[in-house]
């Protein structure tokens, strides 16, 4: 049965790999098509900022397959660490962080356009990602502290005494 339920969760990993790289593909379509329609007129600062939002959000996308390619195909392993288990979580937050902070940057650059009321989302949104970040920040300095401290083995056992 385990053999039966890691074929199919490896199945649905590289489809979903699959899946984000060609909505990620899609995205970016989509934005030359924006950006190549304004050529022939518009509001092309506005389009151009529209386009960079959809490059951002197709950038998350394609980080996050390549994150589950990463760790659910290629390794093909259980995190067999602590560190191992914080390096994947860094990665995976990271991803969030610069996709967050980069659409704030772009809403920032719209709002001035439209109107300084608009600020509101895009200031909230870069403080949630500096908040996230933070966060990581704190997480990553306890679990080294606890695996300095010999609370924890990187040997396979992670500190549980029934493996």
């Amino acid at each position: 049965m385990d053999r039966f339920y890691s074929m199919i969760a490896l199945v649905y990993f590289v489809a979903a790999t699959v899946v984000l790289l060609a909505l990620a593909f899609l995205l970016l379509a989509i934005a030359v098509k924006v950006a190549v329609d304004t050529l022939w007129g518009g509001d092309l600062v506005g389009s151009a900022l529209s386009s960079i939002s959809l490059l951002v959000i197709g950038f998350a996308v394609v980080e996050t397959a390549k994150f589950i390619a990463e760790e659910e195909i290629l390794r093909k392993r259980e995190l067999r660490s602590s560190r191992e288990s914080r390096r994947s979580i860094t990665k995976f937050i990271t991803i969030i962080v610069i996709a967050a902070s980069l659409e704030a940057l772009v809403m920032v650059f719209q709002a001035t356009r439209e109107g300084i009321q608009y600020a509101i989302y895009p200031a909230s949104l870069f403080v949630a990602a500096m908040v996230a970040l933070i966060a990581l920040g704190v997480y990553q300095w306890l679990s080294s502290r606890i695996e300095h401290n010999g609370n924890t083995s990187d040997h396979g056992n992670d500190g549980d005494p029934d493996s």
